[in-house]
């Protein structure tokens, strides 16, 4: 076991990689590159002081990586409360993998990740598929401050099966045309356009109803929309609005669900943040 000097509390994502078999070096590290990039396209998008992704600790057997966010303060590499990110980001896996892995007729209805997601859940999988017995954990833990014990806040466990019909799954999902091609004309998703606040408050986004948050997304109408914004735990209105830099001087590069009345655009609800920059006047 190799273990880094790190506080004993705070959150943690564990990963557990078991593929009954030895691992080519080459996948392992390829799975580890893309945990990474799904973390840094959702979680360190506004800012490089964002915290990093680090492992604090490795056993060996099967192998088990403790992972989590740290920050970096003036050369040393800090613990911060990232419960929320790591609860957050352990769940994302877990969707991730379910919505390729599961029965349709009898999974829950799990919004379907975006292709680079679908990519990178195929590459960190890698190890694993195609290998009899292998399984894969994911969890959140908490290693508690009054005493340093570990408890398991939540935990997710996908068998061979399971792993090798995601895979199967996202490559067919891949071979598809984009999905507004697919979609009725009411109510399409529009991944990775580019969205321009136009007027916005710093009231929390609403997902419905009066609202004083419009934009413009030239790819689907040159006109200032309302604009909506998906709940969740990554409070995506805050990620826009809550900073330094005046959102109306920014562009958005987002995922958006488009409200269509009589065959006309009436608005948009923001799904997903991917990158943010100064507009070019």
């Amino acid at each position: 076991m190799v273990e880094f000097q790190h506080k004993k509390e705070g959150d943690r994502v564990i990963v557990v990689i078991d593929p009954g078999q030895p691992i080519e070096l080459g996948d392992l590290s390829e799975s580890f590159a893309a945990l990474a990039r799904i973390y840094e396209r959702h979680y360190r998008t506004s800012s490089d002081d964002a915290p990093k992704l680090y492992v604090t600790k490795l056993e060996t057997g099967s192998v088990i990586m403790e992972i989590a966010p740290l920050a970096a303060f003036m050369g040393a590499v800090t613990m911060m409360d990232g419960g929320i990110i790591v609860a957050d980001f352990t769940n994302r896996l877990w969707r991730g993998i379910k919505a390729f892995s599961g029965d349709p007729d009898k999974a829950p209805k799990l919004e379907i990740p975006s292709k680079q997601d679908a990519k990178d859940i195929k590459e960190f999988a890698k190890p694993l598929l195609g290998k009899s017995g292998a399984k894969l954990g994911i969890q959140h833990a908490r290693y508690e401050k009054t005493d340093g014990e570990k408890s398991t806040v939540v935990e997710y466990t996908f068998d061979e099966n399971e792993l090798n019909r995601a895979a199967i799954n996202i490559d067919r999902a891949l071979e598809l045309p984009p999905p507004s091609a697919q979609e009725p004309e009411s109510g399409k998703t529009h991944r990775e356009v580019m969205l321009f606040l136009e007027q916005a408050n710093r009231a929390p986004g609403k997902q419905s109803g009066r609202t004083g948050d419009k934009g413009v997304i030239p790819d689907i109408s040159e006109k200032a929309l309302p604009v909506y914004f998906r709940k969740g735990i990554q409070e995506l209105k805050e990620q826009m609005v809550r900073s330094e830099t005046n959102p109306l001087e920014m562009t958005f590069v987002v995922d958006v669900h488009t409200t269509v009345l009589n065959g006309e655009v009436k608005g948009y609800t923001v799904l997903e943040i991917h990158d943010s920059f100064p507009r070019d006047e």
